[in-house]
């Protein structure tokens, strides 16, 4: 059975796609491509199997599981992960009401505040902002539409006016008590440009409209309702904060949040916030209408818990893992959640990341510790004999050996790993794309009943010549990514991670 799973997985061509639009209904950090996740579940898998996932994220193994009529389980700690999944795969919406609901928030918006989203023409008549550009911290230009021709101007004395009654009105407001928004600190390691609240990210203008759109959710009774309410909010937030650079001379955002920081650069963009909380719902709507028609009624499972304990699942349940454990140091998935979180007021539990990052002294240790935990408990769920895969991204070998080690402490031995290409660059691999990984390792283990972790120094020197050199003998040139891609495999195989002097 192992060398034929091994020589299937050999054989298995998978090309990344794209994200259908389901998958864009929110944003969200590690994105695997659908059809990878599909192709590893097809081919371990059979209809009615349980299909694990521990680690869920935006839930692309629940997801495809439940496309493929297997029962998908999901477990995150992330409440923002749990919501997303939950509103990708939840039935019988009724999109009228939703709509309806939707409106009646935005009607009830004071008039003073929706005023603010007005400029005024050369001819003094009042036009809808599309969007506007800030640099350094002041208004600069704006752009609004007139018999759907675009038009743009100088931000005048009128517009000036427009950001000071902002503020006053956001203060006016708040202290009233009709409405709140958060100003909850942002995390040590996701702080950029001076910015240390989550109110510091977006205009006052914006923080009003937000405010006031997320105090009228709250108030929606019908519950499935009010939470796809909430994640069309949320969705948008990225769009009409402060953290789209802005292009001066299109009044243009030029791309979305992308960078995995809360970073406000010095030109900036402002989006007219109801137009894009609009836009949100119809995207969500249309995305919801597509995942309809290919999800199945075969039960699913979202938990929001640590994967550390999961006594809530029987022991050898479950048919195959495929899961993404935390990068380490990579993604701050929960920092980077907490610009959703906060204003949605979910219980967080912080504490119980598995993350490396020193700032909140979780160092290697207790990342160490805590995946150990995890994969114990994923061996303790899985049936004897069965198949776990998982891909995982981090240049620190330091953090590829406690992953693995954790995998083989636990009893399972390394069956197959395959590259599969990205089919599109991130925000981040677009800064550097030479010498950034425009892909994924897909490490396929068998349960056994042995631990296969030996905790030896082993030096990869060796290792690492003899790739190298195989390498340069079919090319004459090497980039940073590709010698990545070639020496992590061996170095894995061999637990080969430390240098002839027994450092890491």
């Amino acid at each position: 059975m192992y060398m034929t799973i091994n020589k299937k997985l050999d054989d298995l061509t998978i090309s990344s796609k794209s994200h259908p639009q389901h998958y864009m209904l929110h944003k969200y950090w590690g994105r695997k491509p659908h059809n990878l996740v599909r192709d590893y579940i097809e081919l371990f898998t059979k209809t009615g199997d349980t299909v694990l996932d521990p680690f869920m994220g935006s839930g692309g193994a629940v997801i495809e599981s439940n496309k493929l009529k297997r029962i998908g389980i999901g477990v995150d700690l992330n409440p923002m992960a749990c919501l997303i999944v939950n509103e990708t795969l939840k039935k019988e919406l009724d999109f009228d009401k939703l709509v309806k609901e939707f409106n009646n928030i935005v009607n009830g918006i004071p008039d003073e505040v929706n005023k603010l989203a007005y400029t005024k023409d050369k001819n003094g008549q009042f036009q809808l902002i599309d969007n506007a550009i800030w640099e350094h911290g002041k208004i600069s230009r704006i752009k609004y539409y007139q018999d759907k021709k675009r038009n743009i101007k100088d931000a005048d004395e009128y517009d000036q006016l427009t950001v000071i009654t902002a503020t006053k009105l956001l203060a006016k407001y708040e202290k009233s008590g009709m409405i709140s928004f958060p100003r909850d600190e942002i995390m040590t390691y996701v702080r950029r440009s001076g910015k240390h609240h989550i109110n510091e990210l977006f205009t006052d203008r914006n923080l009003l409209f937000a405010a006031f759109f997320m105090t009228g959710v709250k108030k929606v009774k019908n519950k499935h309702i009010r939470e796809s309410l909430t994640l069309i909010f949320t969705s948008a937030l990225p769009n009409f904060s402060s953290m789209i650079p802005g292009d001066i001379n299109t009044v243009n955002g030029k791309s979305g949040w992308q960078i995995s920081k809360f970073w406000v650069p010095q030109i900036h963009s402002e989006k007219n916030a109801l137009n894009t909380l609009k836009l949100r719902l119809t995207k969500f709507i249309n995305s919801k209408k597509e995942i309809d028609e290919l999800s199945t009624d075969t039960s699913y499972k979202i938990m929001n818990q640590s994967s550390e304990n999961l006594k809530n699942i029987p022991p050898k349940s479950v048919d195959y893992v495929f899961t993404d454990p935390p990068y380490g140091d990579s993604i701050s998935y929960f920092a980077l959640s907490s610009f959703w979180s906060s204003w949605v007021h979910e219980s967080v539990d912080y504490n119980n990341e598995i993350i490396y990052d020193p700032y909140r002294n979780k160092r290697e240790e207790d990342y160490s510790r805590r995946l150990d935990r995890a994969f114990k408990q994923v061996h303790r769920v899985l049936k004897d004999k069965k198949y776990m895969s998982f891909t995982f991204h981090n240049r620190h070998i330091k953090f590829w050996k406690i992953v693995i080690d954790a995998v083989y402490k636990t009893g399972f031995q390394l069956v197959n790993v395959k590259w599969v290409d990205q089919a599109v660059a991130s925000g981040t691999q677009g800064i550097n794309r030479k010498n950034t990984l425009r892909g994924d390792f897909v490490y396929t283990f068998r349960k056994i009943n042995e631990s296969l972790y030996e905790n030896n120094i082993v030096s990869g020197e060796k290792i690492i010549d003899e790739t190298i050199e195989k390498l340069l003998e079919k090319n004459s040139h090497v980039t940073t990514a590709k010698l990545y891609e070639s020496l992590i495999p061996e170095i894995i195989k061999n637990q080969a991670y430390y240098d002839s002097d027994g450092k890491l």
